[in-house]
């Protein structure tokens, strides 16, 4: 013992120190997919619509009052603007209109059909006449001068943001406030960019200190922040909570239920001593394997408490029933490590997805249940005493006979109407839209769908960027064509005439005369992503997460399939017997049928993040079956009953996983709340499942005679 106790001590104590190396990650993003095409459209996103910016909004009083407040806060931080850049405006304009072709879609070539007319032409520049003598007129004037058609109108040359053209803003003395009067803005631009929360965090800081100064200066005025940054940032502090609550909440039930369970303090020590050495294990393991780990990785790790609990567990409460250790072993060895094997091998289908924090979560799942079970064969039956362990029964129904046939019919018949569920509902599995899995305050939600409104004032339909270049090049060509048929001195001529006519100089539109009278090749356009970061007033969201989507669609199906097969294949292998196998498998595959149809009854959907629960789903459910399996064999064989122990060992294991899993449903933060919610639904329909489908299998199997001999 002394030999086994020294030996799992200096074990653990290289693992203390290579845990001690891991470095954390609070950013969300860190499940989302990393492959080529997601990695420029993220770029593109984090270039978008300004996402690096933090927007300060100032709101209350009168217009007079909020400029005020915005002078004292741009004094005490002076990296602020609060004023249209028109640096920014003149190179945005000068890179648009020479791109002109990419900006244009077919609505806009509809139009041009019906305006170029005389009658038409002079309308419109008379109303941009008429429009350079309101206010804000200067900010509209270089756009009427390269573009008095409006090929490309306004907001979309300039961003929406900053336009007036529908009455959304209005510069107010050199101000950017709400037509209204009512709100007023200032910018500041981060450098770190819109997701990087640690470096953002600090600027947040020194923000607020600024915005606290100034608020007790003009209490009539509210300030608050806005943007893609402080949502980051909002989202790293709140997961950080969660992650902490969830571990210290399960942590302490299940505490609670073991000190029920098992009344000596030293066979729960050993518990906690088994998946503790397991923890160090996946902890060093990531340590070694990544630079940083996201956080949501650790608050799963909860989870992943409860499967790893199942191994001492399990030890411990058979070795209730047997005469010595070596006889717990022999008995109990075989189960664990097929449950093992098959649950690892689960897991580590995650170690091949293209999201960094995915391959962390089967990095960490897979070497902290390996730890553990090592830890639980040859370490553990070092320090259990010879005696038999005490434990409490939890209650237990008798489960048999005539119960056991209304059951299986039950299933039965529930399975069957499951399959037909996904035909008569419209809810949909999946929910690709990655700022449902943000944490945002009320406000904040308030103010991103206020300024997701403003974004889309403008009827043109949104434009993706991103994987675009065959739409890019039909683009082109479509501008070559439209205007080759076309006379540009004649077009030329009827603007002269009515650039004359409404007040303008003759030659005043000469730069659009030469712009339409350009040919495009297609060949100045090299980089896609330079394009979006230069122009960042349109963004398609919708097409954005269509990639999430897809990604997320690809990812569910590879986890399943490989996952299944994996699974299966174990199972037929370990019990010697396809017919076995199958037994052994049933209850996880109509468990997954009846889960999918339940979360769609109820409009639960997975997301980017709960996908990993097809894993998780998987590799716990066949750890079930295995041990009811393995029961029902063992009692075929020797007439003896094994199952009454097998099912309080799963029971308590079961009420475990439950605790583990139903305190992430308490969370704040929607990826964590999603994994409870979505895992106490798949946990509890797998325990039930694996409780009644293979008694049932073997009941009926019992009565077919190329069946029994094959179980």
């Amino acid at each position: 013992m002394r030999r086994a106790l020294l030996i799992s001590a200096l074990v653990a104590a290289v693992l203390a120190v290579l845990a001690l190396r891991v470095n954390f990650s609070e950013d969300i993003v860190d499940f989302l997919p990393q492959n080529k095409e997601y990695t420029e459209s993220m770029e593109v996103f984090s270039k978008l619509n300004e996402a690096g910016t933090i927007v300060v909004i100032f709101q209350g009083g009168c217009a007079d009052s909020i400029c005020s407040a915005i002078d004292s806060f741009s004094e005490r931080y002076p990296q602020a603007r609060s004023s249209v850049d028109f640096e920014k405006v003149a190179e945005r304009l000068d890179f648009v209109y020479n791109h002109i072709p990419y900006f244009l879609t077919e609505k806009d070539y509809e139009r041009l059909e019906r305006i170029l007319n005389k009658d038409s032409i002079g309308v419109i520049v008379a109303a941009d006449a008429e429009a350079l003598t309101h206010s804000g007129g200067e900010y509209l004037a270089p756009v009427i001068e390269k573009d008095p058609l409006r090929l490309v109108s306004p907001e979309r040359a300039l961003s929406s943001k900053y336009s007036e053209s529908k009455s959304a803003f209005t510069q107010y003395e050199g101000y950017i406030l709400t037509s209204d009067g009512t709100m007023g803005f200032a910018f500041i631009d981060t450098d770190s960019g819109a997701l990087e929360s640690r470096s953002n965090a600090l600027l947040i800081d020194s923000i607020n200190a600024a915005v606290d100064a100034v608020a007790s200066l003009h209490p009539d005025v509210s300030i608050r922040l806005a943007g893609a940054p402080v949502v980051a940032v909002g989202n790293a502090k709140c997961i950080k909570k969660d992650s902490t609550t969830a571990i210290a909440l399960s942590l302490l039930l299940i505490t609670a239920l073991l000190l029920y369970a098992f009344p000596k303090v030293k066979d729960i020590a050993l518990i906690v001593i088994s998946v503790g050495f397991g923890w160090l294990c996946g902890m060093a393991a990531l340590s070694v394997a990544f630079e940083s780990v996201s956080l949501i990785v650790m608050g799963i790790g909860s989870v992943l408490i409860g499967i790893a609990v199942n191994y001492p567990l399990h030890v411990l409460v058979h070795k209730r029933y047997t005469a010595s250790v070596k006889q717990t072993m022999d008995e109990i060895a075989k189960p664990l490590v097929i449950g093992n094997i098959t649950t690892v091998a689960a897991f580590a289908s995650l170690i091949a997805i293209d999201s960094p924090a995915l391959r962390q979560l089967g990095v960490f799942s897979s070497t902290m249940l390996i730890g553990t079970i090592l830890f639980c064969v040859f370490a553990l039956p070092k320090f259990i005493s010879a005696e038999p362990v005490r434990t409490r029964d939890i209650p237990l129904p008798h489960f048999g006979g005539k119960a056991l046939k209304i059951a299986g019919v039950a299933t039965a018949v529930l399975t069957i109407a499951a399959l037909f569920v996904p035909y008569v509902t419209s809810s949909p599995l999946f929910d690709s839209n990655i700022s449902n899995i943000n944490y945002l305050t009320p406000q904040q939600r308030a103010d991103f769908a206020y300024f997701e409104s403003l974004s889309a004032l403008s009827d043109e339909p949104a434009y993706l960027v991103s994987g675009a270049r065959a739409e890019l090049t039909a683009r082109v060509e479509r501008w070559n064509a439209f205007w080759k048929g076309r006379d540009a001195e004649a077009i030329d001529s009827l603007l002269t005439s009515a650039a004359i006519f409404s007040g303008f100089n003759p030659d005043a539109f000469t730069s659009f005369t030469e712009l339409i009278s350009n040919t495009y090749t297609g060949e100045d356009l090299t980089d896609t992503v330079t394009l979006a970061a230069l122009w960042p007033g349109r963004f398609d969201t919708a097409a954005f997460n269509s990639i999430i989507a897809t990604s997320i669609s690809d990812n569910f199906d590879f986890i399943g399939i490989v996952c299944s097969a994996v699974v299966f294949i174990f199972l037929c292998i370990c019990f010697r017997s396809i017919v076995s196998g199958v037994v052994a498998f049933a209850p996880m595959a109509v468990s997954w049928v009846v889960i999918i149809a339940v979360m769609q009854l109820a409009g639960v959907q997975f997301n980017i993040v709960s996908v990993i629960l097809a894993a998780f789903i998987f590799g716990q459910g066949d750890d079930y079956t295995i041990f009811i399996v393995e029961g029902l064999l063992y009692e075929r064989r020797t007439g003896k009953q094994m199952l009454p122990q097998y099912r309080q060992s799963i029971v308590l294991s079961a009420l475990i996983m439950l605790i583990s899993m139903g305190v992430l449903s308490i969370s704040c933060h929607p990826a964590m709340h999603s994994l409870g919610v979505v895992t106490l639904i798949g946990m509890v329909t797998v325990v039930v499942m694996a409780i009644i489908i293979p008694p049932a299998l073997f009941s009926i199997g019992g009565k077919i005679k190329f069946i029994n001999k094959r179980l």
